[in-house]
C-alpha cells in the first residue's frame, strides 16, 4: 500500500479503521527556533509535543479533555508509540498535525500525520493510551462507559 507524499514507500500501517470526521482533529503550528537541532530542523523529540497538540484538540472535540478524564478519576498514560520520520521540517515552517482516533474498545489508539503546508507527508505516528484508576493505579479493563457512549453518539 502506498501512502501519498512518500515517493512510493510502503505505508507505516494499513489503514483499515473507521474514517469519520468526528474522530479527527488537526492543528496548524509554526516550528519555533527553540525546537530546532543544530542543523536547523525540528529535533525529533519535539514531534511528541506536536502530537499532543492535535491529540488534545481531538479529545476536546469529542468532549473529554484530560481535565474531564482526571475528574473521572482516570489517568491515561501512553503505553506504546511508533513513529516514522519521512522528511525533516526546518524551523520556521508551518505544519499541520492531524490526529485520528482509530481504536477505542479497550484502549485509545490515535494515528497522527504531520504535513507541510504544501501537503507533503513529513511524519506519521501512533500512540496507545490505556485507562488507569488514579487512586489505585490499576489498569481499567475495557473502555469506560461514558467514553464508549460518547464515541457512539458522535459516530452515529
Amino acid at each position: 500500500m502506498k501512502s501519498s507524499g512518500t515517493g512510493g514507500r510502503r505505508a507505516l500501517w494499513r489503514r483499515r479503521w473507521p474514517d469519520h470526521p468526528a474522530l479527527r482533529a488537526q492543528a496548524t503550528l509554526d516550528v519555533p527556533f527553540q525546537d530546532a537541532d543544530p542543523t536547523g530542523v525540528a529535533w525529533h523529540g519535539n514531534y511528541f509535543r506536536y502530537y499532543e497538540t492535535a491529540r488534545s484538540a481531538l479529545l476536546d472535540k469529542l468532549g473529554f479533555s484530560y481535565r474531564h478524564l482526571g475528574a473521572q478519576g482516570q489517568l491515561w498514560p501512553i503505553v506504546d508509540t511508533r513513529v516514522r520520520f519521512r522528511k525533516s521540517i526546518p524551523y520556521g515552517d508551518s505544519i499541520t498535525v492531524s490526529a485520528q482516533l482509530v481504536e477505542w474498545e479497550f484502549r485509545l489508539k490515535i494515528y497522527y500525520e504531520i504535513r507541510r503546508l504544501d501537503g507533503e507527508l513529513a511524519n506519521e505516528a501512533f500512540t496507545v493510551q490505556v485507562p488507569v484508576d488514579a487512586a489505585s493505579e490499576e489498569l481499567i479493563v475495557g473502555m469506560p462507559r461514558f467514553l464508549r457512549n460518547r464515541i457512539a453518539e458522535v459516530v452515529g
